[in-house]
């Protein structure tokens, strides 16, 4: 327990010593006043209590927590208790006599008049206790601040000789105070600059409190508003209702995303996002509720257009559906007119096609005609080329294409598509080979090998319309997974022809398109890339193309392709890869010389015109008018049957050595 002495006063014989008394576990402190009721009057007595009471004093003097300090009115200093020597960092003796504002509190002097003329208004009021605040030095550099209670004492004849100064250190209040208004004022300035409105309102609706934001937002001024609006006079009419529902319907219920119109006070309106929590006391009465708005003007009005967009959209699309529908109804039309009138032309045409092989054959046609049949009969084939791709063209587009899947290999693929090309490479003496041949042995596959055929016949025909010279290949490569039952298989195709321009790449596959090169070309329609590049999506693969102008161009397709887990024997024997696969040059078995020479017997025997007509035949393909033709010589001729065994087993490298051996005059 500590006691703080504030007075020692004589009145009417009676001793009275004013203290504070502090229990430092309890964290109190009271007023006392010691009342000494004894008879003073005896010189004796009197002595003997005050030094008992001087004795008391000083106890409470030394102990006391708090700086105590007797000056005198020329500020010098009388003594300090021990915890302001402890407080000053200066003895009791090294105090005595020293200047209280200059070498206790070490205020500058410039300052120290200020400090000594606010000390002396403590005489101006001897009967107050005067309190102070104002700061002190610790050496030179330690700022304390110090709250004072400053008492003035009286000699025993009522003339001021002793100042008692009783001091608290309230430095860390006072910097735990600076900081509370500093976070008050950052809360305030948070509160007031916030990107959003915040206001609260009492338990009838009243505004009594109001952010910086949401003021500017409306207009008006804190002071028009607090106190004197309600909620809902800020609202529409509109929002004003909506607002009263929501509230009567839910009085209990925070409020989040409610959005109202407010009305500035320039009679404009702007759109607000509101949300709201009611504060309660303990016993459940409503205090005060707190609000959060956001502007969401820029949001409706974007809304706004984005619904009439949204509408434009729905309409526009609803006229693009009719559109769509229009379409493809006109496309199946025109699908099933493709289909229609492809099946009525090529009927009149394999007529045509016929009566030109029939005079091609009639002995009495005139020489001059027979150019003209010729012609007649090459363009009657390339239109039945034409129609034929028109009509794969409206299937695929119709959606009738269908998939017919058998077991195929792949060297069965490649031993048909060479005998449909070995003769007209050679023809054109261009190189046509199977590149990596040995690796598509034992390759067996189930899938529409129709489809697949059809894609590289295009192809193939492609490169030899475009090859004047040098070569064309077909490449096969296989990468297989054990994990699945289907290879990626691709087929490339390459040739040393024309090549295609860049920029013409990105439309090579479109119907009816054909690059500049190809249009200057009398065969094609431009459907079979086209058909081609369907055909390949159909089957779930891709198709592509690289090419350099002037240097080739290479085509490439990739799909899968279902492995055989049961391989037929028919199948093995056909996918045997011999030498003469790999270049038609070297296609079929070696000729013997007899063989040739029978048959080159056998024409030289025969009519020029006949002759000619065998070697016609054979230039263009057309094998079976070959056999037919044949079939009508009555003759026993062992050249004659040479030929017709090597023309019905295509035996095409035979024929090949034929031609070229052959006058070509005749």
């Amino acid at each position: 327990m500590i006691a703080e002495i504030l007075a020692i006063f004589i009145a009417s014989g009676l001793l009275f010593i004013a203290y504070y008394y502090h229990n430092a576990y309890r964290r109190e402190k009271k007023l006392r006043l010691i009342l000494f009721r004894k008879n003073l009057n005896n010189s004796e007595e009197i002595e003997r209590t005050i030094r008992e009471k001087e004795k008391q004093y000083q106890d409470i003097y030394d102990t006391a927590n708090s700086i105590i300090i007797r000056w005198s009115p020329d500020f010098k200093i009388h003594s300090i208790n021990p915890y302001a020597e402890e407080f000053f960092q200066l003895s009791k003796e090294g105090a005595e006599g020293k200047d209280l504002v200059l070498d206790l509190f070490h205020i500058p002097f410039e300052k120290s008049n200020e400090v000594k003329s606010q000390l002396w208004n403590i005489f101006h009021r001897p009967e107050q206790n005067i309190r102070q605040e104002y700061d002190v030095f610790i050496g030179e550099n330690d700022k304390r601040t110090v709250t004072w209670s400053n008492r003035i004492l009286k000699n025993e004849f009522g003339y001021p000789y002793e100042v008692l100064s009783i001091g608290n250190d309230i430095t860390n209040r006072k910097i735990a105070e600076e900081n509370l208004m500093k976070s008050y004022e950052r809360i305030l300035d948070l509160y007031n600059n916030a990107p959003c409105g915040y206001h609260s309102l009492d338990k009838d609706d009243t505004i009594v409190s109001i952010n910086d934001t949401e003021l500017d937002w409306l207009g008006y001024s804190r002071e028009e508003i607090v106190g004197n609006f309600k909620f809902s006079d800020l609202l529409t009419e509109s929002s004003r209702d909506k607002y009263t529902l929501i509230t009567d319907s839910f009085p209990n219920e925070n409020l989040t995303g409610v959005e109202l119109e407010f009305v500035r006070k320039d009679k404009t309106t702007f759109f607000v996002s509101l949300n709201s929590t009611a504060t309660y006391d303990k016993v459940g009465n409503f205090i005060i509720s707190k609000s959060t708005v956001f502007d969401i003007t820029d949001r409706k009005l974007a809304e706004d257009k984005l619904n009439d967009y949204s509408q434009k959209i729905q309409l526009q699309n609803k006229r693009l559906q009719k559109a769509v529908e229009a379409a493809i109804k006109a496309n199946r039309s025109k699908s099933v007119f493709f289909s229609k009138i492809t099946h009525e032309l090529r009927t009149p045409l394999h007529a045509v096609i016929g009566f030109s092989q029939i005079l091609v054959k009639d002995p009495n046609l005139p020489d001059h005609l027979k150019g003209y049949v010729d012609s007649l009969y090459e363009n009657g084939v390339h239109l039945l080329g034409m129609i034929n791709d028109i009509l794969d063209l409206a299937k695929i587009e119709a959606g009738k294409m269908t998939e017919t899947r058998e077991p195929f290999s792949l060297v069965q693929l490649w031993d048909t598509l060479f005998s449909m090309f070995s003769y007209r490479f050679s023809e054109r003496s261009i190189n046509f080979e199977l590149l990596n041949a040995p690796s598509i042995e034992s390759s067996y596959y189930v899938a529409d090998l129709q489809k697949i055929r059809q894609i590289l016949v295009n192809l193939l025909g492609n490169a030899l319309k475009f090859t004047s010279q040098g070569s064309v290949s077909l490449e096969i490569k296989i990468e297989s997974d054990p994990g699945h039952s289907f290879d990626m298989v691709k087929f490339i195709v390459r040739d040393t022809g024309i090549g295609i321009p860049n920029d013409q790449l990105h439309s090579i596959f479109e119907a009816f398109q054909q690059t500049e090169q190809g249009s200057s070309y009398k065969e094609g329609t431009g459907l079979g890339l086209s058909i081609c590049h369907q055909l390949v999506e159909f089957l779930g693969g891709t198709i592509s193309v690289n090419s350099i102008l002037g240097k080739g161009s290479e085509f490439w397709f990739e799909i899968p392709l279902t492995r055989l887990d049961v391989i037929p024997e028919s199948l093995i024997q056909k996918s045997k890869i011999g030498p003469t696969h790999t270049n038609q040059l070297e296609q079929s078995q070696r000729l013997e010389e007899p063989e040739v020479e029978f048959v080159q017997t056998f024409l030289n025997a025969s009519t020029p015109e006949l002759k000619k007509e065998i070697l016609q035949l054979i230039r263009i393909q057309n094998f079976g008018q070959l056999i037919g033709l044949l079939d009508k010589i009555q003759t026993e001729d062992k050249g004659k049957k040479i030929l017709e065994q090597k023309v019905k087993n295509k035996k095409y490298k035979f024929l090949i050595d034929l031609i070229q051996s052959s006058n070509p005059s005749e």
